[in-house]
This record gives C-alpha cells, sequence and structure tokens, in this order.
C-alpha cells in the first residue's frame, strides 16, 4: 500500500508542478484508465500485422517475417507472450536443393506456410518472408 501512495503523491506533485490547479490528479487518472479501456475494446476487432517468427528446421535457426490476419488480441498474444520459436522437421516442409552448393536446401514458401499455419489456429498466416538457405547433412 505505501507504494501506491508514493505513486500518487508523484503523480500530485507533478500535476500540481506541470499543469496547475486546473486539473485535478483523479482527473489524470481517469484519463488513464479511459484510454487503457479504449485500447482493450479496440483489440476485439481484426487487424493484419507482421509477427517475426525464429523457424529451426532440422536444428539450422532462421528468422522469417509473418504476415497474419487476426483479432487484436490474438495477434498481441502471439507477439509478444507466445513462444516465437518454431521447432520443425524435414518431413514437415519441403526442400528443393540449392543448385551448386553441397547440403543446401531451399524451404519452399507454400510448405512453411503450411506447417507455420498448423501450429498457429488462432491466427490466419496470410504470407511468410522467404527463408534462407538451410545447411542438412543427409
Amino acid at each position: 500500500m505505501g507504494k501506491i501512495k508514493t505513486i500518487w503523491l508523484h503523480v500530485k506533485d507533478f500535476c500540481v508542478a506541470h499543469i496547475g490547479r486546473k486539473v485535478t490528479p483523479l482527473f489524470l487518472v481517469m484519463l488513464g484508465l479511459s484510454l487503457i479501456l479504449w485500447y482493450v475494446s479496440k483489440l476485439q476487432y481484426s487487424y493484419t500485422a507482421e509477427v517475426p517468427v525464429v523457424v529451426s528446421v532440422e536444428g539450422d535457426r532462421h528468422r522469417v517475417t509473418c504476415v497474419v490476419q487476426g483479432s487484436g488480441h490474438n495477434i498481441l498474444s502471439t507477439r509478444y507472450f507466445k513462444r516465437k520459436h518454431v521447432k520443425l522437421k524435414r518431413s514437415d516442409v519441403e526442400l528443393r536443393p540449392v543448385d551448386g552448393m553441397e547440403n543446401t536446401w531451399e524451404v519452399t514458401p507454400e510448405s512453411l506456410l503450411n506447417a507455420l499455419s498448423i501450429r498457429n489456429a488462432d491466427i490466419k498466416i496470410v504470407s511468410v518472408s522467404r527463408m534462407p538457405y538451410v545447411q542438412i547433412e543427409n
């Protein structure tokens, strides 16, 4: 309870020093709460956003950017709170050998999109950025 009281006193001192007595600290607290409630209510709408994901194919890690669609709440939870490291097996994606490079494979974007969509059911993955070549020993 002591911390809340000291925070309240700091807010009150700030308001008196910078704003004067025209705006009370209670008004600023209520304004802040209304902004938070407005933000939470806007999370119900559907949005499109870019979410970075770390993809590991047979231990070779790369960062890809996914364009996703979903509610604001699902996108926020996917972006900031869920584990963003996806481990894939060789059988989960389609690999094509890269010409002129030994033990180097290219992951097709369609197979990567499908593999990521299966693992993220709460949001719709629209597209993924091109994944760098993967080094896999035969």
